[in-house]
């Protein structure tokens, strides 16, 4: 039998706490589309990896520099 690949889905309060933002930013990313959300009934889930997959490392130098 093959094994599944593990899934983490968060809600957005789990995936403000992970990330350090609010809430509303969560909700904002989604709401732009830089973020994909899965709607389960009334629930709002987010797979982990898509949450991880959206910041973008700093490369240092200067404020605003980004790479």
């Amino acid at each position: 039998m093959e094994s599944q690949p593990s899934v983490n889905l968060l809600t957005i309060k789990e995936a403000a706490l992970l990330t350090k933002l609010h809430p509303n930013s969560i909700r904002n990313a989604i709401t732009q589309g830089r973020l994909e959300a899965y709607r389960i009934g009334r629930n709002i889930r987010i797979n982990e990896q898509e949450l991880l997959n959206l910041l973008t490392p700093y490369k240092g130098g200067d404020f605003g520099v980004w790479n």
